[in-house]
């Protein structure tokens, strides 16, 4: 009797342990602990444990990655990577591994969004799938009826209640040249038994588009208002989405150049819409960041960031500006296709106008990965910054 009692206490005392320092572990040690015992399996599929992990791996101390996303031209298909994000040091040029993670078909109209605290949605309309990196499984979404390819999908966080939600909507057929408007707009929330469902608040005539991005609970996607024509910028805007209410708004951008965005990221904690521009390649490789800031959405309020970039010596690639890295304020470059030996991505310093390398080991290099190391012709597709370490899935 006294034996079990002290059994049972010192159980006790480890599942005390794993509730207040299992956020220090990593997630394949949780996942080890999972299959100890059914009290442990409880106390780390929890979820208020869960969300209280992924706060503190959100946070900026806490080491996160990158995550790559590359295609095979040659076999159609998509192939995911991710490495440490930062590394420590003053050396100029530095180097670190990848891990691999997936591969997936690249057809037409297939989605990938950034990496939302965690989790990454990819996959065909008919099929979509919520990866999670850290612990390496996917779950697929309940079937959308997709007898329409034009269909865009946005991955959300709630911070405040822990619910990512998913916003699907399709994209009706222009007429006479014009875009197409956004209907049948429908929302999904990750759990046991969840379905698609009408959103109810109604948003203002728009045609969607793809750049997409979600700060602080608040989901932001391209959109254009006026959808009489194809050709003209005039009307871009950017388009909220709050996950935790579900309610709609627009957010004007500034004429002329502002309008021309291609790519949106985190800039010290703020939506940052981005274009790039790109010299010649007399003496070295340049170009320029033009960034607008969302300093109020209420007031439609931006601010204006441009930097040039100091010339790559580098005669045989062309790169692209991918994203920003929200803490540190660099920008991360990387060449846009693949070549032999060493995949490799620069940091951008805009405050000191510095550029740094880092040697990415394990993807030019990648042996016996079916459809990879046979294709010379791979393009860098995206880098998505500030990966954290999630539990959901395991």
């Amino acid at each position: 009797m006294e034996r079990q009692k002290s059994k049972r206490a010192k159980n006790k005392n480890i599942s005390d342990d794993v509730r207040t320092s299992g956020e220090d572990l990593p997630v394949k040690t949780l996942a080890r602990f999972i299959c100890v015992s059914k009290p442990w399996s409880s106390i780390i599929r929890n979820r208020d444990f869960v969300k209280s992990y992924l706060i503190k791996s959100s946070s900026t101390t806490h080491p996160q990655s990158l995550i790559f996303t590359f295609k095979s031209r040659r076999h159609s298909k998509h192939f995911f990577f991710s490495s440490s994000q930062r590394q420590d040091g003053d050396e100029s040029s530095l180097s670190c591994t990848a891990s691999y993670h997936m591969t997936c078909h690249s057809q037409p109209y297939t989605a990938i969004t950034p990496s939302v605290h965690g989790l990454i949605c990819y996959g065909p309309p008919s099929k979509l799938m919520v990866y999670n990196p850290s612990t390496r499984r996917s779950i697929a979404l309940p079937n959308v009826n997709a007898h329409r390819i034009r269909m865009y999908h946005y991955l959300g966080y709630d911070p405040i209640d822990g619910d990512y939600k998913m916003l699907c909507m399709r994209r009706g057929m222009h007429v006479r040249r014009g875009r197409g408007l956004a209907h049948k707009i429908q929302v999904l929330t990750l759990g046991n038994g969840s379905s698609w469902r009408m959103v109810e608040d109604c948003p203002p005539p728009h045609s969607p588009e793809s750049p997409h991005i979600c700060i602080d609970g608040v989901l932001y996607y391209g959109g254009y208002l006026d959808t009489s024509t194809r050709l003209l910028r005039k009307d871009h805007v950017v388009m909220s989405f709050d996950v935790r209410s579900e309610k709609f708004d627009v957010i004007k951008v500034p004429k002329e150049r502002a309008t021309r965005f291609t790519r949106m990221t985190r800039y010290n904690g703020k939506l940052a819409l981005m274009f790039t521009g790109y010299g010649g390649f007399g003496g070295g490789y340049s170009g320029y960041i033009e960034l607008w800031v969302l300093e109020d959405a209420a007031t439609h309020e931006w601010s204006n960031k441009n930097f040039v970039l100091p010339r790559l010596a580098c005669r045989e690639a062309l790169f692209q500006v991918f994203c920003a890295i929200d803490d540190s304020g660099e920008f991360v470059l990387a060449p846009e296709t693949l070549r032999a030996p060493t995949f490799y991505v620069l940091y951008y310093d805009p405050n000191n106008n510095s550029v740094r390398r880092v040697d990415i080991e394990g993807i030019t290099d990648k042996k016996k990965l079916q459809f990879w190391d046979d294709d010379s012709d791979r393009r860098t597709i995206s880098i998505f910054p500030g990966h954290a370490e999630n539990l959901l899935f395991l």
